[in-house]
């Protein structure tokens, strides 16, 4: 008769143990589905901040060249404002060379990058006073010039 206790005492407790076990990987499965959304909503928030950084620094840039110049047209013999020019339109090229940077690594959605800055990559490559500082064999534009050749090149 002990025997038979021990053996129902035993078959309770493993029950009971399945039952758990079963509840835990239940709670497992769910805990892991809203951690992998969590992730996923960070990531696209981390993909979003650098998008806007990417807009603001190129804006800046952008802003910087046009009151340069403003300020040559208004004194075209300044070799200073002819250096903060020339700095400024490196500094344009930069920002975009940092951003297709991030493009070829992934870090931004690729299709929205393509639609935002297509035309300006275009224009940055292919036409003056920019042109030349892609066409050297030892670009300091590597990665723009990558994403243009990804998007233009035929097959």
């Amino acid at each position: 008769m002990s025997s038979t206790w021990t053996d129902i005492g035993a078959l309770v407790v493993a029950v009971f143990a399945f039952i758990v076990a079963t509840l835990n990987y239940h709670k497992y499965k769910i805990l892991t589905v809203q951690y992998n959304n969590m992730v996923h909503m960070q990531t696209l928030t981390a993909q979003g901040a650098l998008e806007t950084q990417i807009r603001s620094a190129i804006a800046e840039v952008t802003h910087d060249i046009v009151e340069l110049a403003i300020e040559i047209e208004k004194n075209p013999e300044s070799k200073m404002l002819q250096y903060a020019y020339s700095a400024a339109e490196e500094s344009y090229r930069n920002a975009y060379e940092d951003a297709c940077g991030k493009y070829m690594d992934g870090k931004i959605d690729k299709e929205r990058f393509r639609k935002m800055y297509q035309r300006e990559i275009r224009r940055l490559v292919e036409e003056e006073p920019h042109k030349q500082s892609y066409a050297e064999v030892q670009t300091p534009y590597a990665s723009t010039v990558a994403v243009y050749r990804e998007w233009y090149s035929q097959p």
